[in-house]
């Protein structure tokens, strides 16, 4: 089933009082609302990153940042951020949990596939045991922790989604004084 999503206005990011299915807001570049989960080990000299599964209609086989996803028309960021994270790798979160760094305004083009997506970007700090996580195989076919110079190599070969302010944020942590 094709969910539904709220139609932001592309300029303010303020939702427009419409509502248009993911497939024709994919095909029509549609401006909607989306999340980004960056997950960090708690010594934070590590990230946890996805390889997309090979049956996603965009960038198949491809590394990308922890969890992302599209908010549901009538729900918020945060409830979509515990949702996706459930769902994509299995784990439980409070709200407390995830903490809230920003946004990100991005348009991506693969092929028909159009992405016009303004996002909310949450940081969790957690110490996760990989080989435990319950993943959606619809979505993601594996996870695998990541260090700096690790990431710094998908980004430079282009083996990862570019999701420039994300990254930015993820080499910043990385790279902090401990």
């Amino acid at each position: 089933m094709d969910e539904m999503l709220d139609v932001l206005d592309g300029e303010t990011g303020e939702k427009t009082g419409e509502t248009v299915v993911k497939s024709i807001a994919h095909s029509e570049g549609i401006w909607c609302g989306g999340i980004h989960i960056l997950i960090v080990n708690k010594d934070k000299t590590k990230t946890l990153l996805q390889k997309r599964s090979a049956t996603v209609a965009m960038a198949p086989n491809t590394w990308d940042i922890a969890v992302g996803g599209h908010i549901a028309a009538g729900e918020d960021d945060l409830a979509t951020a515990k949702r996706e994270l459930e769902e994509e790798l299995g784990i439980e979160v409070s709200d407390d949990d995830l903490i809230r760094v920003g946004k990100a305004k991005e348009q991506t083009n693969y092929g028909e596939f159009i992405s016009h997506k303004i996002s909310s970007i949450f940081i969790l700090y957690a110490d996760i045991d990989v080989t435990k996580l319950k993943l959606q195989e619809a979505e993601v076919a594996e996870v695998r922790w990541f260090t700096y110079d690790e990431l710094q190599e998908l980004i430079d070969s282009g083996n990862i989604i570019p999701h420039a302010r994300q990254h930015e944020m993820l080499k910043n942590i990385l790279t902090e004084e401990k």
